[in-house]
């Protein structure tokens, strides 16, 4: 773990500091980190390259504008209301856009950046003593504090946590509603240099639909899927393939994915509409998915990461598939040990069916 104290360094400081780092032995989550603040501050560097995740498809490689990433960092500074001095805890990759992020706000708001190795358990290496007041984390990094009071405790600790990059399992869902600091959900992708949008979870002002941050106008296309207006982060019509349903000039719920849609018997089926019925039953990683049918086309099943199912898990998912409608119900359950995901842990659904699995009939 190491610090930089953005709050009182200069641009030329860190330029200095940088150089030198880079000129020792890191590990290599430490260099990324170095490199992209030598980038950074690089004047003749204007722009920044980034992959896209590769959760749907092959990565992709993208710019972004250096100006682009700085209203990016603006908007979600003032939408949290961050401040200068504020203690940001960085653990995410730093050569992926959402740790880029996290470096660029901590720059622009001045804060000082508490960087630890990225890993599915950051809360494992954070001393309990220090005052943080902005993380970012993804759902599976915060999944270790369910089951653990150390963690809670830590991760309660934190004012403003964002958890972005996957869906919010239900036992996520159900531990941040106890918390007594702001948890937000965030909607974005690389496209859009990171979040447009936050949907605060828990708390007396808890949100019921996806905020977009200031700036950001947004309508759907025929598809029902999104569209974003957002000139300052070099998108001034973006056409995504994320269904959503529109409630009002600056709120919207998501759907799913329209690359997700299953078409069964010709019903037209939103895996994640699917999900968010059933997480409040399923502790472990979870996903709808379809297998190839003769008579149906697609056929409907749930994909659980278990090794096995407990005679109590099969009774919960019983109860639960008795209260979906009859065309949503998953006709099979598949166990994969485990699945597979991308390199910042978003589950690749298609890749995962081409793995082994069991099939559990219900």
């Amino acid at each position: 773990m190491f610090v930089i104290e953005f709050s009182s360094l200069t641009d030329d400081a860190v330029i200095e500091l940088a150089s030198n780092k880079l000129k020792t032995c890191l590990a290599d989550w430490e260099r990324d980190i170095w490199q992209f603040l030598s980038d950074w501050f690089n004047p003749s560097i204007s722009s920044v390259k980034v992959f896209t995740s590769g959760s749907t498809g092959a990565p992709k490689q993208m710019e972004h504008n250096k100006q682009a990433m700085i209203k990016s960092a603006q908007m979600t500074c003032e939408a949290l209301q961050l401040e200068k001095g504020d203690n940001a805890l960085f653990c995410l990759p730093a050569n992926k856009i959402a740790g880029m992020m996290m470096i660029v706000r901590s720059i622009y708001c001045r804060m000082n950046l508490i960087c630890i190795k990225p890993s599915s358990n950051p809360l494992n290496e954070l001393m309990g003593e220090m005052k943080i007041a902005f993380a970012a984390f993804t759902p599976m990094q915060l999944f270790s504090a369910v089951n653990n009071n150390e963690h809670l405790r830590k991760a309660e600790q934190i004012d403003k946590l964002i958890l972005g990059g996957e869906n919010i399992s239900a036992g996520i869902l159900q531990t941040v509603l106890r918390f007594s600091n702001k948890v937000y959900a965030t909607f974005g992708m690389t496209e859009t240099i990171s979040h447009i949008a936050l949907k605060k979870l828990n708390g007396k002002n808890a949100d019921t639909h996806f905020k977009v941050l200031e700036g950001i106008k947004i309508s759907a296309d025929e598809r029902n899927c999104l569209v974003i207006e957002a000139p300052a982060l070099g998108q001034p019509h973006l056409v995504t393939n994320d269904v959503v349903r529109i409630i009002s000039d600056n709120e919207f719920d998501w759907l799913g994915r329209a690359d997700n849609v299953i078409n069964s018997g010709g019903v037209k089926i939103h895996p994640e509409e699917l999900e968010q019925k059933l997480q409040q039953h399923i502790q472990s990683a979870f996903f709808i998915a379809s297998v190839p049918d003769e008579r149906t086309g697609e056929k409907l099943v749930l994909a659980i990461e278990a090794i096995e199912l407990s005679e109590s898990d099969t009774q919960r998912l019983t109860q639960a598939f008795a209260e979906l409608d009859k065309l949503h119900r998953p006709k099979s359950v598949l166990l994969f040990h485990r699945f597979t995901r991308t390199a910042n842990g978003k589950i690749k659904r298609k890749e995962t069916l081409q793995n082994t699995y069991e099939t559990v009939a219900l």
